[in-house]
């Protein structure tokens, strides 16, 4: 645990990470209501498709063998409508109704008339809450910064201090006492703000959903106490210095050395994920200096 104090978590990042978890779980909503119309609009397609195809007395061999391909299109598209369905039922609590934010939220009007004066959300004809355009360019930021996150800060989440090494997340026990989370340290000595690389770290993780009553948490600023404890209490870089028989170390050559490594297995793990997901580019890690307190 550290015992040097940081610098206080501000009201802005609180306001900015507040209004950017209400806007991805717009997103959420959006996301699946689109797909759930895309996957319709393909049943609807092949349904077209099958009755025009059907209404044939005679069909050529080639008919014959369109429709059977038809048919089996329709039936897997017909499953992924019933899972797309499921999807935006579970979606549905996050498209807010203005009548529910008065009613039962109405500490969270700040936050969501913030986001309306800065042209991030717009009142939908359900007279509900939705992302605009802007909304739209802003959350696709916060993509970015998030697979910038998980490329060149998650491998530092679990340092063995002592051996000099890395867990493997697929093979290592990440409860063993001997990994030390490092990522704080990490950003410090890059100049990137530890707030966000924890924000992102627990939003990656959906951490700040896993209670039901989040909106209520942050509503009333609790929201983010967990990430607050987790800045101050983890490692500085000072606190990695050491002596051995050779003299002493700084706590600065140690993280150096430790982000010379940490980037190398960051790139060959990046390389190795975009060979099984044909990513096209390395994240850039600038992106996560970026603030969006519109």
């Amino acid at each position: 645990m550290s015992n040097t104090t940081r610098p206080p978590f501000s009201d802005d990042d609180k306001q900015e990470f507040g209004q950017l978890l209400l806007l991805d779980r717009l997103m959420q909503y959006e996301n699946a209501l689109a797909d759930d119309r895309e996957v319709a609009d393909t049943c609807d397609e092949l349904e077209e498709q099958e009755k025009v195809l059907k209404g044939k007395f005679f069909r050529s061999d080639e008919e014959d063998f369109e429709l059977e391909q038809v048919q089996q299109d329709l039936v897997a598209a017909r499953q992924a409508r019933e899972e797309t369905a499921q999807a935006l039922k579970e979606a549905m609590p996050n498209h807010l109704s203005i009548a529910l934010i008065e009613q039962d939220e109405s500490e969270l009007e700040p936050f969501l008339k913030h986001m309306e004066q800065r042209g991030v959300i717009c009142v939908d004809e359900q007279n509900c809450f939705a992302p605009t355009e802007q909304g739209h360019k802003v959350y696709e930021q916060l993509v970015e910064q998030l697979d910038s996150y998980v490329t060149h800060f998650d491998v530092y989440a679990y340092v063995d201090l002592e051996e000099g090494g890395f867990a493997d997340p697929e093979t290592d026990l990440l409860e063993d006492n001997r990994w030390s989370d490092l990522r704080v340290a990490v950003a410090e000595h890059k100049g990137v703000d530890p707030y966000r690389v924890v924000f992102l770290a627990m939003l990656s993780a959906e951490a700040f959903f896993e209670n039901p009553e989040w909106r209520f948490d942050l509503a009333v600023g609790s929201l983010f106490d967990e990430l607050d404890a987790t800045v101050q209490d983890q490692i500085t870089v000072a606190e990695l210095g050491y002596a051995d028989d050779e003299g002493e170390v700084s706590g600065e050559d140690v993280i150096a050395d430790i982000i010379e490594q940490g980037s190398a297995l960051a790139k060959e793990r990046f390389r190795a994920r975009q060979d099984a997901e044909e990513q096209a580019t390395l994240p850039d890690e600038q992106v996560l200096t970026t603030t969006y307190y519109w």
